[in-house]
């Protein structure tokens, strides 16, 4: 009986493990435009994720603020095509469009595992 237990815990264990690893831990991935200066970039980036908080409470409790990935597209076409693609894929996301430029979108905050973001560059 003892070895069956310890052969049962070693199990649950190796299990534990082995499933942590199939399942990526989702991330707070900002999208922003490389056509803004840095310094813009950063403040449309922290726009997006404070937009995420006040439209999205429950999940930015669930991110906790855990990790951040700043992530680059090329410009507004690129930002609103991210958009499309974040929307019909059920993402949860927020945007930010900036009065000083017009009400152009400049950032997009988005909670998700990232493997749809795998073609974009860090920041």
């Amino acid at each position: 009986m003892k070895l069956l237990n310890l052969l049962i815990q070693k199990f649950f264990r190796t299990w534990t493990k082995s499933r942590k690893s199939e399942m990526p831990t989702p991330k707070m991935y900002v999208l922003v435009r490389s056509d803004l200066s840095d310094t813009y970039r950063l403040v449309q980036g922290s726009h997006a994720l404070a937009q995420f908080v006040l439209d999205k409470p429950e999940h930015f409790a669930l991110w906790n603020n855990g990790t951040i990935v700043f992530l680059s597209v090329r410009g507004l076409k690129d930002l609103r095509i991210w958009l499309y693609r974040l929307q019909s894929a059920g993402k949860v996301h927020a945007l930010f469009c900036e009065p000083d430029l017009d009400g152009q979108m400049t950032a997009i905050a988005c909670y998700d595992t990232g493997e749809i973001f795998t073609d974009l560059k860090l920041a």
